[in-house]
């Protein structure tokens, strides 16, 4: 097994899905013999900065006005300490990364996340990303969609489907009740109280929006239950003014960024997916692992990680209606409940961190040296 040098390039400083994945896979990389590193192009959205994610430019901007900026800034990092190559965990990360090297050096591979916008197909920006695809030497993609586009765009390289995955670890002796009682007493609520879960970024992208119209839902098909919201982002005072003015405030929890969100998935009785399109959410993946039933829509891979009435509960994009309706059945039959918790859990190997980066290490491998992969690494 050669030791390859691989530079991780996220978005911003936070620890939100695609930087999660980095982290983990870098961390498990170098648990093979391999040295890895994860850079961020800019800070977080409020310029905050993560410890475990440099930015290359200490500003929350990541559009056209800091481009070369960025370009300049990552052709210093990789002068500073070359690597072998580099996997960029999204477009703009691709983008720089591809610009940034000099004489086609490092290899640069795209870790594919979300669909195309449908703006990318414009006569310009099409064009404009052909050129960056065709200059990509592999990459990444969760699903059978993120590669049609790819090719749709003249990519070259060797494509990849490998599934989303996290790591495993912090779910290990996970125990549902105590989390649920820990949960219920930081939110000072009864220990009877039902409480629903959204866990994400609070972007347009994940319509947190609709997780208060099930809430509703939920208050008027008599069936009272309390929101928690673990995660951050450009939508969260809009959210909570938007709670208070429903009348729901009391009832919602934004937590912010947690650390621990295995306590958080141990201590809800059902996870929604509102989201108007993903990839494959590593949230999904996450509640698989704690044992926590998920209603989510079918929007990209979701129905990769969730199998209707097998691990969870699954309703037709943007169908709020059918959501609630799905959460009030789970929430009135505890034994269907732990029998999908218990499935989740069951399956969730399939996506652990450890087995996802032997896959990876043994693609590397074969790009860059011609070697023979690992023993024991999955097909992809």
């Amino acid at each position: 097994m050669s030791r390859l040098r691989i530079l991780h390039l996220v978005t911003r400083s936070e620890r939100r899905g695609a930087e999660v994945v980095a982290l983990e896979l870098a961390r498990q990389l170098d648990a093979l013999g391999h040295d890895d590193r994860v850079v961020a192009l800019v800070s977080g959205f409020d310029g905050s900065v993560e410890p475990e994610l440099k930015p290359l430019l200490r500003r929350p901007d990541v559009g056209m006005a800091s481009f070369l900026a960025l370009r300049r800034a990552l052709r210093r990092e990789l002068d500073r300490r070359p690597v072998d190559l580099v996997l960029a965990h999204g477009g703009r990360p691709f983008e720089i990364a591809v610009l940034a090297r000099r004489r086609a050096k490092p290899s640069v591979v795209w870790q594919r996340i979300l669909p195309f916008p449908a703006t990318m197909w414009s006569p310009l920006r099409r064009a404009w990303w052909r050129r960056l695809a065709r200059a990509g030497d592999g990459a990444v993609v969760l699903t059978n969609d993120l590669e049609f586009e790819l090719l749709r765009l003249g990519f070259r390289g060797p494509i990849w489907k490998i599934p989303n995955f996290r790591d495993s670890a912090p779910f290990a002796d996970l125990d549902r009740r105590k989390a649920a009682t820990a949960l219920r007493a930081e939110l000072g609520i009864a220990p009877d109280t039902a409480v629903i879960g959204l866990v994400g970024h609070l972007i347009e992208q994940k319509r947190p929006d609709r997780a208060l119209d099930v809430l509703a839902e939920l208050n008027a098909r008599g069936e009272p239950a309390h929101l928690v919201v673990a995660g951050d982002g450009p939508l969260r005072e809009s959210f909570r003014r938007d709670a208070s003015a429903r009348g729901l405030g009391a009832f919602v929890h934004l937590l912010g960024q947690r650390r621990d969100i295995d306590v958080v998935l141990g201590g809800i009785d059902v996870l929604v997916s509102t989201s108007q399109a993903e990839g494959v959410p590593g949230v999904l993946i996450e509640a698989l692992m704690a044992g926590c039933p998920v209603v989510a829509m079918r929007v990209g891979g979701v129905d990769a990680v969730v199998e209707d009435r097998g691990t969870g509960m699954l309703v037709d994009a943007g169908d709020v209606t059918a959501m609630a309706q799905r959460v009030v059945e789970l929430l009135r039959d505890a034994a269907l409940r732990e029998r999908l918790g218990a499935a989740g859990r069951r399956r969730s190997d399939e996506f652990s961190a450890r087995r996802a980066a032997r896959v990876y290490a043994a693609r590397f491998e074969e790009m860059l040296g011609g070697t023979e992969p690992h023993a024991g690494a999955a097909p992809s």
